[in-house]
């Protein structure tokens, strides 16, 4: 019986036939639109600041020029929510396999959460650029000792400071975005267990370190005996001391293989989603 479907699977690659393209463009329509309209919201509400300030109605400080990391993660937690479930429900209903459907969401967090993240920093150079440029002219506008400089010089400068923050950046924006999409694919697929988990497990862990210390205590309290509890309040404190040390030192290391192991365990909790009927 002759194959009707062996020119066409000879004739496309893997990218045509997978419908990434697909996807990837599916999710532009969703996430640039949110991306672009939140960075045009934040240079609206700056501007209106700064107008406000040389109006003289309020007073406008100069603040830090840096990407807006913190608000970055927090866009990509909330595109994680919706792509784990209604665009992931929505790109399966068609057929489409699951391995294009979980790439394209993890890329596609990672693309607009890092477009987000440049455009801010352009954002905030274009403010603090005419911020410096208008205040000779008002007296509302604040501009830090560390940005008086030239519109030319302070921005060289910040593009300087920012070219050496931003590998940093990207590289937590990435970590994280694996991390939050397997908590938005496990709270979709079992909300109670999952926030028992993220609840349960660090104050068991807390409680289990915890009652032993709090035993010893009550025996040194109980018998009277001050030195004692001396000694422990400070091995106690010692041992505190080791572990914020060891934690700072190779909370890189941590955060990275957290965020590897998230990865893949996304792709198996989102592989394991039904098929909509």
């Amino acid at each position: 019986m002759e194959n009707r479907l062996a020119p066409l699977v000879e004739n496309h690659n893997w990218f045509t036939l997978s419908r990434f393209g697909g996807c990837m463009r599916f999710h532009r329509v969703k996430k640039l639109k949110l991306a672009l309209g939140l960075v045009l919201l934040m240079l609206a509400v700056q501007a209106l600041e700064l107008g406000m300030a040389f109006m003289g109605w309020t007073d406008f400080r100069l603040t830090s020029q840096m990407p807006d990391l913190p608000f970055a993660m927090a866009l990509v937690f909330f595109l994680a929510l919706r792509t784990a479930k209604q665009d992931t429900t929505f790109l399966l209903r068609f057929g489409t396999p699951r391995t294009s459907v979980w790439l394209s969401n993890v890329l596609s967090l990672m693309v607009y959460g890092i477009v987000y993240l440049l455009l801010s920093a352009v954002v905030n150079l274009i403010v603090g650029a005419a911020a410096i440029a208008l205040e000779p002219h008002c007296s509302g506008i604040f501009v830090p000792d560390r940005y008086q400089l030239p519109v030319l010089e302070y921005l060289t400068s910040q593009l300087g400071t920012m070219a050496e923050a931003l590998p940093s950046y990207l590289l937590w924006l990435v970590e994280y975005t694996c991390i939050f999409y397997l908590l938005a694919c496990c709270l979709r697929r079992w909300k109670a267990a999952t926030i028992i988990v993220l609840v349960g497990v660090p104050a068991l862990l807390f409680t289990l370190l915890l009652l032993p210390t709090l035993q010893t205590v009550v025996d040194a309290v109980e018998s009277g005996s001050q030195s004692e509890l001396m000694v422990l309040f400070f091995r106690f404190m010692g041992w505190l001391e080791k572990a914020l040390d060891f934690t700072v030192e190779n909370w890189k290391w941590i955060q990275g293989g957290v965020a590897f192991v998230s990865l893949v365990l996304s792709y198996l909790v989102m592989r394991g989603t039904r098929q909509p009927e």
